[in-house]
């Protein structure tokens, strides 16, 4: 399960309870169609929540997120935040397979959320 709140300054998709492959694709395509992600930089919280699914997920995600992007989209940044050491690894590679993809915004993994909302604040 997951919900997108909409802070001030950035959207925040916080999952809970056991997440698939397919609560991924799902939370994607929502944020998606959110009136406000082309220009707000974001926050996938993934703590204290089950993650089913396999770093093929993750690539497979990243294809999406390529394929999809909005072309007017003004967004700088999106943190993803982990509570254990192989969640946070799993970002980690996420986020450097993204960079070599050469995305239009910049990804970063931490384990504490304040700090990733600090950092999408920076400018």
């Amino acid at each position: 399960m997951h919900v997108i709140e909409n802070a001030s300054g950035y959207l925040s998709v916080i999952f809970s309870g056991s997440v698939d492959q397919d609560h991924l694709f799902q939370a994607l395509r929502e944020i998606f169609m959110h009136p406000e992600y082309p220009v707000k930089n974001s926050v996938w919280v993934f703590e204290g929540c089950e993650c089913d699914f396999s770093n093929i997920s993750m690539f497979e995600l990243l294809r999406m997120v390529k394929a999809y992007y909005p072309r007017e989209a003004t967004r700088k940044k999106t943190a993803i935040v982990t509570s254990t050491s192989l969640h946070h690894a799993m970002a980690k590679l996420f986020c450097q397979e993204a960079e070599h993809s050469a995305l239009e915004f910049a990804l970063q993994a931490f384990t504490n959320r304040p700090e990733a909302e600090a950092w999408l604040r920076e400018l």
